[in-house]
């Protein structure tokens, strides 16, 4: 099955830059995608393929929904 559901909560984790999360970033097989924020929560793309984003200046993990960004 295509679905990672996670079953734990993790802890929020602050972003360290300013202004806070610059830009977001995931790694799928060596590759860089690049994420922006999504209000509505993480797209079925992000919630199917069990992806994390992080921020591109400090690393640390964005805690809430996101979706890959256009290629463009």
């Amino acid at each position: 099955m295509f679905f990672k559901w996670r079953s734990f909560r993790r802890g929020v984790v602050t972003c360290a830059c300013e202004p806070e999360w610059p830009g977001l970033r995931s790694v799928v097989d060596g590759h860089e995608m690049t994420g922006v924020p999504s209000p509505g929560g993480s797209s079925p793309l992000v919630l199917m393929w069990g992806l994390t984003a992080s921020c591109t200046g400090c690393g640390a993990e964005y805690p809430h929904g996101w979706a890959v960004a256009d290629r463009g």
